[in-house]
This record gives C-alpha cells, sequence and structure tokens, in this order.
C-alpha cells in the first residue's frame, strides 16, 4: 500500500479506511493521494512485474485519460478512479472484449445503486438518463515473450456536482448521486464492481464472451438510434446503429444501404 502525501490526513471515510487497506476484494492495492493517471502509474507497475489482479486508486487525478487521446475530469473525492492490472488468459486478437466484459461489470455494480438503469455506448462509456458518468480506458502491451500486459481503468463520477463539470459537458455529464437512491457508498461500490470484474473476466476467459455480449446486448445505449462515427483517420459515416457483431465490433447502416464494421473511432449519437 502507498499513499503519497501521507503526512496530510484522509479527507473523508472512504479514504481514511482505504489508507490502512492493503488488499479490497483478494486484489492487493496500491492507494494514491494524486497521479497523473492511475493507467499510466499501473502500466508502469506491470511491466515491473506487479501481480495480476492489483488495483492503482487515486483520490484524483491531474491527467486522467480516456479513449482516442480524450481527457478524463477527476477532481478529488467525488469519483472512483482506479485501474486494474491484468495478464488475462487471452489470445491478443480476443483482448478487445475485455472493454466490453467490464461495461457489463460496470453496469451490474450500477444498477444495485441507481434508479435509472445504465447503459453503455460502445465501446467504452457508461450512461444514466443518455448523459456519461462513467468510462473505461483498455490499454494493452506485450512482453518479449508475447504474453499480454493488460491495465483496465475505470472513471466514475459518483458525486460530482453539476457545477463542477466545465460547461461544455454539463447537459452531456452527470454522476450517480443524481440517480441514485440513496447517497452512494464508494466503498461498497468498489467492492461491487471489483467482485462483478473478477465474475466476468473468468467467464471470459473460459470462452463465454457470446454469453457476456447477449447481456452487453440489454445495456446497449445505441441499437437502433442514428449516430455518426468518426473513423480514425476522421472520415465521417452517419447512419443507423445495429448494435455489435458475434465479435464485439459495431455495425452502422448508413443511409446508402452499406453497413460498417468498426473497431475503432468516435461514436456520436444523434440528437432525437
Amino acid at each position: 500500500m502507498v499513499m503519497i502525501d501521507s503526512t496530510s490526513p484522509p479527507p473523508d471515510p472512504f479514504w481514511r479506511e482505504l489508507a490502512h487497506a492493503n488488499e479490497l476484494s483478494g486484489h492487493a492495492l496500491i492507494v494514491l493521494e494524486e497521479t497523473v493517471s492511475t493507467n499510466t502509474y499501473a502500466l508502469e507497475l506491470g511491466r515491473g512485474g506487479s501481480s495480476s489482479g492489483a488495483v492503482v486508486i487515486a483520490r484524483g487525478q491531474t491527467g486522467g485519460r480516456g479513449r482516442l487521446g480524450k481527457s478524463w475530469l477527476s477532481p478529488p473525492d467525488s469519483g472512483l478512479y482506479f485501474s486494474v492490472i491484468m495478464n488475462p488468459a487471452l489470445a491478443a486478437p480476443d483482448l478487445p472484449e475485455i472493454t466490453l466484459a467490464a461495461g457489463v461489470a460496470l453496469c451490474r455494480a450500477v444498477s444495485r445503486v441507481c434508479a435509472s438503469a445504465p447503459m453503455i455506448k460502445w465501446p467504452n462509456d457508461l450512461l444514466l438518463t443518455g448523459k456519461k458518468c462513467g468510462g473505461i480506458l483498455t490499454e494493452a502491451e506485450f512482453s518479449k515473450t508475447g504474453s499480454p500486459l493488460v491495465v483496465l481503468g475505470i472513471g466514475l463520477n459518483v458525486s460530482t456536482p453539476a457545477h463542477a463539470f466545465p460547461a461544455e459537458l454539463r447537459d452531456k455529464a452527470t454522476s450517480l448521486n443524481q440517480h441514485a437512491r440513496t447517497a452512494v457508498c464508494r466503498l461498497t461500490l468498489l467492492k461491487n464492481i471489483l467482485a462483478d470484474l473478477d465474475t466476468i473476466m473468468a467467464r471470459l476467459e473460459a470462452g463465454g464472451f457470446a454469453e457476456i455480449l447477449a447481456e452487453w446486448r440489454g445495456f446497449d445505449a445505441t441499437r437502433g438510434k442514428r449516430l455518426t462515427w468518426v473513423s480514425t483517420a476522421h472520415q465521417a459515416v452517419t447512419g443507423l446503429s445495429l448494435g455489435p457483431d458475434n465479435d464485439g465490433r459495431l455495425r452502422i447502416r448508413d443511409d446508402q444501404g452499406t453497413v460498417h464494421e468498426i473497431l475503432s473511432g468516435d461514436i456520436r449519437l444523434q440528437s432525437p
């Protein structure tokens, strides 16, 4: 367990408890007062041989990252910002399945505390009532022997007030407490997420992606809706979402009837 700036008193009960914990739900725990990015920190630990399953969690991030170079707002004490180090028993082509599996685990955990049903905007955005409340960033690299090192990063807005979001995000972002039956206990939520991740990763490694994908489709926020896909080459395609295929690739049928299979890029839902 590591606490940066440990001379300062932990700011709330959540951090007071974590400050004295070396593990949580069977996961080794590295607790940081602040870091640039928990994913970056976890990748360095993984390269150094840190054990699979270790969790890096920070009170706040100064450079939280999302997909495609986007930033993730990480104000102290109002969210969960953590990364899990993994050495999954998966072939390289199957590693993208981890993001979809993690989305299911997040939806399971969030649905226990929120009256609004969580949804997923393919592949990694968690939504409540159409607004983003969380995201997943999966990063992978390989050793010289070809074994994978995967870091699964999760960011959740738990108690972030609306005024804390930049003006351009206030109609697009939300936090769990705005939809919760009672104030969300971050410790319980974190334990539940880790337990759900363990369960679903075991199923994924056992070859159960088809079952996971079937559950994921129940959380699909885009199926049957018009959206625009912006490729990594900055080409835009607008059409109807057909949902993911059996390999998890998103399918969009454009206005000319062509079906596009998407592995990466930015997805933007069109206004009704």
